[in-house]
């Protein structure tokens, strides 16, 4: 292969790279609507951990 070739190839690495990137940048930005969702949920299930069960964190006092 020539030396043309070899940054051809190499360039062409970098490209793809550089977009699989950006995709995996946007689909990891999750819309403002879906993160006020996930905020409610998690707050539904505060309560059930303040039930009355001993947590094997607290040392069981």
């Amino acid at each position: 292969m020539s030396v043309l070739g070899i940054l051809l190839h190499f360039s062409r690495a970098v490209i793809q790279a550089h977009n699989n990137a950006k995709v995996r940048n946007l689909m990891d930005a999750a819309p403002h609507e879906t993160r006020k969702g996930l905020g409610r949920q998690a707050s539904t299930g505060a309560p059930e951990k303040e039930s009355g069960a001993r947590s094997p964190h607290t040392g069981g006092r």
